[in-house]
């Protein structure tokens, strides 16, 4: 049977941005992750284990929100290989020349194995 985990909103405190004045103090920013594959009674997907995973991130340095991206991406992707993975991240009000309450970026990956 097929299923899907979905964790919604995952706070991750980090310094993002391209410009030195973004990277002066951490900000937090929300990830979503999705999780679809193969339910097996052997194989269980613990989402407790996937924020400690994140945790990882924690108080790092990322120019943009592709590199956080894909790094989360990969290491999911290494650490669960059965299955499709989405990351979505999302920069709030990003210093732009208009007004913006969100950029949202999201990667997928793996496969049904």
């Amino acid at each position: 049977m097929k299923g899907q985990l979905v964790l919604k909103n995952v706070i991750i405190r980090l310094k993002l941005g391209n410009e030195p004045f973004e990277k002066i103090s951490s900000r937090d920013i929300p990830v979503n992750i999705v999780w679809s594959g193969e339910m097996t009674e052997s194989m269980s997907i613990d989402y407790t284990d996937i924020c400690e995973m994140l945790t990882r991130y924690s108080e790092k340095e990322f120019d943009y929100i592709e590199e956080l991206s894909s790094d989360i991406l990969n290491t999911l992707m290494e650490e669960y290989p059965a299955g499709k993975w989405k990351v979505t991240v999302t920069k709030p009000f990003p210093q732009v020349s208009l007004k913006i309450e969100s950029v949202l970026l999201t990667m997928g990956g793996g496969s049904y194995a």
